[in-house]
């Protein structure tokens, strides 16, 4: 029995020589799992999800981890990401598909990285332990030597932390053992939205939006809002050669702008269908949102977030200068006609509203700025310096970039209604009647005067 346990520890330790290389390989490959694991967790946030979805990439073997690194290192790029900063779970979730993530034992999600691959790709074992109760009398007689030498084997140093028998027993296991069963991943390919397909949906949007400015749908349009005008003016008892040319100028502009933005809604609504509202990255690229804000307003863009359910900033917005409010007549001075059941609803209107529809404002009165306040720069430039910016936030509502003012058309009668198209839910429209004075304070009012002049401020 002696001689017996003595050849069998000189197999074990022959076998342990040749298992060395063996092992050694298994080592490599999970190590380089463990890299390609670490990899992946740059690019996606922290947390057991995440370690759950690096460990399943392992259990699916290497070419599944590799492609798992691979996938998120695209998708980080074409998000347009910089180095630190992550990949969301929904921008995860939209290319890559992990169906058992919420089965997998905490245990393995606990385990370090490093102890999961090894495991997975059979480069660590352990020896069973072997119980030995021979008596010592059995002892003499060479009983139980053979379990005195598995033990022995069992403590004897081998590979890294573990023994000679525990490196056997590494290699009489499989090559590649799942340690999560049907570890599988389902990559799929998604359109994303990345700064290049910023800056080209920018500059697309712009032509757009200058070709249906100048197109003969805008020129019939502002020619309707000049004859409702004329015409308005004519029913208040003045004349149509009373209006300025300027004023006539500023109506025009208005309703080709209103055209051309009515038209680019659909053209907008496609991208952003297209690339989705949340890992597709449209409401991400910044640039892409600056560009609807100039062209279309920041309550049409508030409007397309909230339809494709993308989080408004909660920004402060700009402080309004608010009008000087007007002295509410006496009772006598609203004539001697005012029915009585009429003066409840008249108690609730500002001296504002009781108004006549203003004059318009005379050009030859209302000053231009002075030279060194004229907006900087090439005004068709397309992409907007800083200062232009500056200056088009501070004057751009009031004067054009000569320094010459914006003269609207004046605040009209409170009586007077106008069809207004709102915007539904689902991208729809309708038309919806409206107090034309009130629509006129919600345009103009912080810029203008009623007679149409444009405001003067402290600084200007």
């Amino acid at each position: 029995m002696r001689e017996d346990a003595a050849d069998y520890k000189t197999k074990q330790e022959e076998a342990f020589e040749r298992n060395q290389s063996l092992i050694a390989t298994r080592t490599s490959r999970a190590d380089a799992a463990v890299a390609l694991g670490k990899e992946a967790l740059q690019y996606i946030p922290e947390g057991a999800k995440s370690k759950a979805m690096v460990r399943t990439a392992i259990a699916s073997g290497m070419t599944g981890v590799k492609e798992f690194r691979d996938k998120l290192a695209a998708a980080h790029a074409e998000a347009g990401l910089g180095a630190g900063e992550k990949l969301s779970i929904n921008d995860i979730e939209a290319v890559i598909s992990m169906p058992n993530i919420p089965s997998i034992d905490q245990s393995l999600i606990d385990m370090s990285l490093e102890q999961f691959a090894k495991k997975s790709y059979g480069a660590v074992g352990e020896a069973r332990p072997v119980e030995d109760d021979t008596g010592v009398v059995g002892r003499l007689f060479g009983f139980g030597a053979k379990e005195r030498v598995q033990e022995e084997l069992r403590e004897m140093p081998g590979m890294g932390e573990m023994s000679i028998a525990d490196v056997n027993a590494a290699a009489r296991m499989a090559e590649f053992n799942s340690l999560i069963p049907n570890a599988v991943m389902s990559f799929s390919e998604m359109e994303r939205f990345g700064k290049t397909d910023s800056f080209a949906f920018a500059r697309e949007l712009a032509e757009e939006y200058d070709d249906l400015y100048n197109s003969d749908g805008a020129e019939a349009e502002a020619a309707l809002a000049v004859r409702g005008h004329l015409q308005r003016v004519v029913d208040a008892g003045g004349q149509q050669s009373d209006v300025p040319d300027i004023q006539i100028d500023n109506i025009k502009k208005e309703a080709r702008k209103g055209y051309a933005q009515k038209k680019l809604n659909k053209f907008i609504g496609r991208y952003a269908g297209q690339y989705g509202s949340k890992a597709g990255g449209f409401f991400q690229q910044q640039f892409a949102m600056d560009q609807i804000k100039e062209l279309m307003g920041q309550e049409y863009l508030d409007q397309l977030k909230e339809d494709f359910n993308v989080g408004i900033d909660d920004a402060e917005p700009e402080p309004t200068p608010e009008p000087t409010p007007e002295p509410t007549p006496e009772p006598e001075a609203l004539g001697n006609d005012v029915i009585p059941e009429e003066s409840d609803q008249l108690s609730s209107m500002t001296g504002q509203d009781l108004l006549p529809a203003a004059l318009p404002a005379d050009p030859a009165n209302v000053p231009s700025l002075p030279e060194d306040k004229k907006r900087p720069g090439d005004p068709d430039a397309f992409v907007t310096k800083p200062d232009q910016r500056k200056w088009d936030a501070k004057y751009g509502d009031r004067y054009n970039p000569d320094g010459t003012p914006i003269i609207v058309a004046p605040r009209p009668d409170s009586s007077e209604t106008v069809m207004v198209e709102e915007q539904v839910r689902r991208r729809g429209t309708k038309m919806v009647e409206k107090s034309a004075a009130a629509e006129w304070d919600k345009k103009y009012a912080a810029t203008h005067n009623p007679d149409g002049s444009p405001k003067q401020f402290e600084d200007d």
